[in-house]
């Protein structure tokens, strides 16, 4: 190999690593902190099989595409059903009276 051409070589070498992680597959959500609010928002909802059918009819509909948005959707769907009803819960158990 021409010695003039392996500096050049290294160069590009050197940018294509460095720019790898910065690329994200077209239509990819953003990282934005209202994501990941909404992901500390529900992190105490158990995906449910009722959750993974309905997510699953989604992304059929929408033939595979916009699976973040119908991820999404299901955990505002589901999730505050089941925290009010584990917030009922707990309360119930508070209510009962000791012996």
């Amino acid at each position: 190999m021409n010695h003039s051409l392996k500096p050049a070589l290294g160069l590009c070498a050197l940018c294509l690593a460095l720019a790898a992680p910065m690329a994200r597959a077209e239509g990819d959500p953003a990282p934005t902190i209202e994501r990941e609010r909404a992901m500390q928002r529900y992190k105490g909802c158990q995906f449910t099989d009722e959750m993974g059918q309905f997510l699953y009819q989604c992304v059929k509909k929408n033939d595979g595409f916009g699976t973040h948005w119908c991820y999404d959707e299901t955990l505002e769907t589901y999730c505050p059903a089941q925290a009010a009803a584990r917030k009922a819960a707990e309360s119930a158990a508070e209510q009962k009276p000791s012996n």
